[in-house]
């Protein structure tokens, strides 16, 4: 994504998503962004979300 990227609405699906057990999809959405990106993100993320992102594959 570029920096038109809304890094707000991206959190909400990436916290949806781990608190529903998305887990797959969440670490594809996080690998997809750029590591500003993610950098802005990781703030506006959920515990769950986090846990998800830092599980081992």
């Amino acid at each position: 994504m570029d920096e038109t990227t809304n890094c707000e609405k991206l959190a909400m699906v990436l916290n949806r998503a781990g608190e529903q057990g998305k887990g797959a999809f969440c670490k594809m959405l996080w690998s997809n962004q750029s590591e500003p990106v993610q950098a802005q993100l990781k703030p506006l993320l959920t515990t769950t979300a986090l846990d998800v992102l830092n599980q081992p594959d």
